[in-house]
């Protein structure tokens, strides 16, 4: 990357928990440029990747077609009743780890390796979650969010409301650097996100912004730039504005592995994805219990309300939250989660494939306010 300043000075380190945020039309080069800024932690500080949003075509997976791949250790996220087979480690998300960011160098949650969009995303929240329970780091994360919304969707799929999801993103944005977690973010449109997140952003890059131009707020930038540059930029090419006001125009070299429209990945590098509609069960792991499809169902049916209960003729006692919690062994919040994940599946497919598996009554009925 090359950067020519034109107000200040100003060195970009990749030593440090920085957070990017790219604004850009489509097929200005947005997700070739974050994996670039990727490579350059990489090499600079051996940060681990985590690349956990991409488009519906799994264009992530393109790391493992990367020079890494033959040096580096990448594992693959996947979501439940899924099986993957592919040239690297594979682990479903809520069997996932802290310690597994210092174990691998790539860490891939792709969207094609998740039986819904739902899925991925509150799967994706349990991944960003867990990195926050880093009180100290050695080595530094580079998260990559290829459209910053999807962050915001991910904590909307396991808050109550919306309010609630925004702050949780902004707290996440703001305490990154604390958790040792460099952050890239991209979107196509800059009102798109709130102005408390653009604010905590470190470096803020332009990419081709086409017919809508820059936002009100940042027409001085015409003074620096031809507008005929701003709106039809090389893909190669960047305008970037540090968090201490400094204005730079910067090039940086085509990424020669990024995914290609109309490729197919899975295909390209032998990843096969089955459904797999076994009956899945918990596993105890001493300090973390994961949730089997019976207590799942359990959980579900313990806290349905009462009419909906009498309705599907359930005639166990209806259950609190921390009852049933206590009952199975795990937290109140575990049993919200899964009941939000239930209520989420039913919204979006009509039935919770979980509950369908383990024969439950429920399977087509929302919990939340159903009665």
């Amino acid at each position: 990357m090359k950067v020519k300043w034109i107000r200040g000075n100003h060195r970009i380190s990749f030593n440090r928990p920085d957070v990017w945020f790219g604004i850009g039309q489509r097929g200005t080069g947005k997700s070739s440029f974050l994996e670039h800024v990727g490579c350059n932690y990489i090499e600079e500080s051996n940060a681990c990747i985590c690349d956990l949003f991409g488009s519906r075509d799994g264009e992530g997976l393109a790391w493992l077609r990367s020079p890494y791949a033959k040096e580096k250790k990448i594992l693959l996220l996947k979501g439940e009743n899924v099986d993957v087979d592919a040239p690297c480690d594979v682990k479903q998300v809520d069997k996932l780890r802290v310690k597994d960011f210092e174990d691998y160098d790539v860490v891939i949650s792709s969207s094609p390796l998740y039986t819904s969009i739902d899925q991925e995303f509150i799967y994706a929240a349990r991944v960003t979650d867990l990195l926050y329970k880093r009180l100290h780091y050695k080595r530094l994360v580079n998260m990559i969010c290829r459209e910053a919304a999807n962050f915001y969707y991910s904590r909307l799929k396991v808050s109550d409301n919306q309010v609630f999801a925004k702050s949780q993103m902004i707290y996440l944005i703001r305490e990154a650097r604390h958790m040792g977690l460099a952050l890239e973010l991209d979107t196509l449109k800059f009102t798109s996100i709130d102005l408390d997140i653009r604010i905590l952003c470190d470096y803020t890059y332009f990419k081709g912004q086409g017919y809508l131009g820059l936002p009100d707020d940042l027409t001085f930038l015409y003074g620096f730039f031809d507008p005929n540059f701003v709106r039809d930029m090389h893909p190669s090419e960047f305008i970037i504005l540090s968090r201490k006001g400094t204005i730079g125009v910067g090039w940086f070299p085509e990424v020669p592995w990024h995914k290609q429209e109309r490729e197919n990945l899975l295909k390209i590098l032998d990843i096969t994805v089955e459904p797999n509609e076994g009956l899945i069960e918990g596993e105890d792991y001493g300090s973390y219990k994961t949730v089997g499809d019976k207590e799942h169902m359990r959980m579900v049916e313990a806290v349905a309300p009462k009419k909906l209960r009498a309705l599907r003729g359930l005639d166990s006692e209806k259950k609190s939250y921390r009852g049933i919690a206590g009952e199975l062994g795990h937290s109140p919040s575990t049993v919200t989660m899964h009941v939000s994940k239930h209520d989420s599946a039913v919204e979006q497919h009509g039935y919770c494939p979980v509950c369908r598996r383990a024969g439950g009554v429920l399977y087509q009925d929302k919990i939340k306010g159903g009665g």
